[in-house]
Order: structure tokens, then sequence, then C-alpha cells
């Protein structure tokens, strides 16, 4: 069941880009489906016993694919800077690099609490974007400037951090 939470939000990621250019309030119903799905299938594969280094790659996919489209789509209509979307592809190319060399035994994925902070900011972003795009008004424009903002220095100082680490490990060596 938490595999076809992921799944369903990895769907969404598809129809989302979409919704934004669209306009409307479709696009913060989808957004709202897919926090609620990404709030609950890791906790569901917990207390299942179904939790699965599987279904922690389907879910991090399904979470980077449905932000980056979001996000994406809003630097095109100008709602954010490309610095989001781009902040976002760097922090999950970095996280990806490092979940292929974390050890097997802590689950197979480098985990930070700056990265899942990131992680929280860019939905929250992709929130504000499709507020923005449900009710249209220039009261957005603070929030908005600020969340991204926030996004791309919590993105960015993750991948500041790997890299940081990635290269003390490489020193000692």
């Amino acid at each position: 069941m938490a595999d076809a939470l992921s799944a369903a939000r990895l769907l969404l990621a598809g129809v989302m880009p979409w919704l934004l250019a669209r306009g409307g309030p479709l696009a913060l119903g989808a957004w709202c489906l897919a926090a609620a799905s990404d709030w609950i299938d890791g906790r569901l594969a917990r207390r299942t016993g179904t939790a699965s280094r599987r279904g922690a790659v389907l879910d991090n996919v399904a979470d980077i694919a449905f932000v980056l489209g979001g996000l994406s789509t809003a630097a095109i209509l100008g709602l954010v800077p490309w610095l989001v979307p781009g902040s976002i592809a760097l922090s999950a190319g970095a996280y990806a690099v490092a979940s292929r060399r974390a050890p097997p035994s802590g689950g197979g994925l480098a985990r930070s609490r700056l990265g899942h902070w990131g992680g929280v900011l860019n939905y929250v972003c992709l929130g504000v974007v499709a507020g923005r795009v449900a009710w249209p008004g220039a009261w957005w424009e603070a929030p908005l400037g600020l969340t991204a903002l926030a996004t791309a220095a919590v993105n960015l100082a993750a991948v500041t951090l790997r890299l940081t680490a990635r290269f003390q490990t490489a020193s000692r060596v």
C-alpha cells in the first residue's frame, strides 16, 4: 500500500506541470494529495513491516519528480527563479551519489537532517506556488519570494555539506 501511494505521487508528478500551467485550484488539490501521500507512505510502510530500500527509493523518486516538475513549471511561468529547481536538481544528484556510497546496513540511503528539511521546503514552496495559481494576487509575492529563497538556500546548503563531508573523507584516505 505504501508503494502504491508513492506510485500515485509519481503519476501526479506527470500531471502537476499541466495543472499549474492551466491555472485554477486543481493544482492545489493535486499538491494536497501528494503532500498527504508523502506524509503517510513511510509511516504506513514502517507500521505494516513492509519498509524496503526499493520503497524508499520509489518514495524519493516520486518526491523529486513531483517537486522538480512543479517548480520547473513555476520557473517557466515566472513564479520562482530558476535557482529553485536548479538547487533541487543539484541536491537530488548529490543525494543519489551519496546514497550509492551509503552502507546497506543503514537502509542504504544517505540521510541528513538538512536534506530532510530541504525536502520539506521543496513541498512547501510548491504548495505556495499552487496556492498562488489557485488564487492569484499580488499578496502572494512576498511569501512566494521568501519560500523560494529559503528552498534554494537549504538545498544548496545540503549540497555543500555533502561535498564537504565527501572531501573530508577523501582527504583522510
